[in-house]
């Protein structure tokens, strides 16, 4: 497919083991929706040769269907598919998104009005609908929400193309590598719009997807030593006090536990105008969050001291963080402490 020029270009990467035509077709209705709202639409398809083929019939007429470049190799191949499209795509402002992510014609021409003022713009998302399982969810994003001076970690962003060809790689060979890339930029000196009241709608994944995801996110946390020692020192302690037979201390570590929990979680939906769109009863399973996050950081610690690492796609990634998360982190942190100054 030819070139489009518009609003902006929007980038997919994606990689699946296995053809889907519903959810191609869901993909298809998409694509036509994001042409219409002024989007050039790039796809850069990392699945395996013969479910590339069946997507590149379905969505060849729609969008540009590429494979990832190989002359990136990072571990990681969705940071692959990444340098690939902006290399490839037409348009000064582009918006990348993971494959969950769902953007609407207003949201996309509201990112590309703030990206005349900065090089990086960074919404926020909501999951809807929301199963029990989202809701778990979604209290972690709270709680990051009323934690994080950046609010919690989104599943996209918008870059101006100029700019982050100027900023460079980014380090691919880590799991967490959305933050990663904004963290990059931040330390390259691009200006990051830091924007945690524009929030952009999340598909939930299957139960069995979710499930899987889990012990990653704790992974991913691993070079956040402090979260980590947190999350990991719950369990013994729990332990302790119920072998100790000190069944009071043991409720009232729970409780304060639960609760603090709660209270976190309903301080990041009262932060700015979350309310429009977190439901309020989904503070109520912050205290579900944590239990699942120390289930999930020993369920880590088993593919550390197995696997040396955490599987993604078909390579172990040993690094959850990479070389620019703390750097990056300080330098965007004071950036949006001193906007939020000025406001």
């Amino acid at each position: 497919m030819r070139r489009v020029r518009g609003k902006c270009s929007y980038l997919l990467p994606i990689r699946r083991t296995v053809f889907s035509i519903t959810e191609a077709k869901n993909f298809a209705t998409y694509f036509q929706a994001l042409r219409a709202a002024g989007c050039e639409v790039i796809v850069i398809d990392g699945s395996y040769p013969a479910v590339f083929t069946r997507h590149a019939v379905i969505w060849g007429s729609i969008c540009r269907h590429h494979p990832v470049n190989r002359r990136f190799t990072y571990l990681n191949d969705k940071v692959n598919a990444v340098h690939t499209g902006v290399a490839i795509t037409a348009n000064e402002k582009i918006i990348l998104a993971d494959d969950d992510v769902r953007y609407r014609a207003e949201e996309i021409a509201l990112i590309c009005e703030r990206l005349e003022k900065f090089d990086v713009v960074r919404p926020q998302n909501f999951i809807v609908p929301a199963p029990w399982w989202s809701r778990i969810e979604t209290a972690r994003m709270l709680i990051n929400r009323a934690t994080l001076r950046m609010g919690d970690y989104p599943g996209t962003c918008a870059c101006r193309r100029s700019a982050a060809l100027r900023a460079g790689e980014y380090d691919g060979d880590v799991l967490f590598d959305n933050e990663e890339m904004i963290r990059h930029f931040a330390r390259q000196g691009l200006s990051i719009d830091h924007q945690i009241d524009l929030f952009i709608r999340k598909n939930p994944p299957r139960f069995r997807k979710w499930l899987e995801q889990r012990p990653r996110q704790a992974y991913e946390d691993f070079g956040l030593r402090g979260k980590t020692i947190f999350f990991a020192s719950i369990l013994p302690l729990a332990v302790f006090l119920a072998f100790a037979g000190q069944n009071p201390p043991l409720i009232f570590f729970a409780a304060v536990l639960s609760l603090g929990s709660i209270l976190i979680a309903a301080a990041g939906r009262a932060r700015g105008q979350a309310a429009q769109v977190f439901p309020r009863s989904a503070c109520w399973f912050a205290p579900v969050w944590i239990l699942e996050r120390v289930a999930s950081t020993y369920a880590a610690f088993y593919w550390y001291l197995v696997r040396g690492g955490y599987p993604f796609g078909e390579q172990i990634l040993s690094r959850g963080i990479g070389r620019d998360w703390f750097a990056g982190g300080r330098t965007a942190s004071a950036a949006t402490a001193k906007s939020l100054i000025r406001e």
